[in-house]
């Protein structure tokens, strides 16, 4: 996987204390995560696709995380 664009990334991330991690869409509109830092900067050599995920368990609030999908997707609309 290539490191994400962080000029195109910069003000379309969502940061979720929930998760630890930051939030986005690819340019195919793929749903991406990376780790937060606690000073908020985000580690994104250690970005991944949401749908890799392989532990989804009740650990993982699905809805907060749907909820993060919608808002960048609505992100997304304002900006076309």
């Amino acid at each position: 996987m290539s490191k994400p664009n962080l000029y195109e990334q910069m003000f379309e991330t969502i940061q979720s204390e929930e998760f630890g991690r930051t939030f986005w869409l690819d340019k195919k509109s793929e749903l991406c995560s990376a780790p937060t830092f606690e000073n908020g900067d985000t580690d994104y050599d250690q970005w991944d696709y949401v749908s890799e995920w392989t532990e989804l368990d009740e650990i993982v609030n699905l809805g907060k995380l749907f909820d993060i999908h919608r808002q960048l997707v609505q992100q997304k609309a304002e900006v076309v």
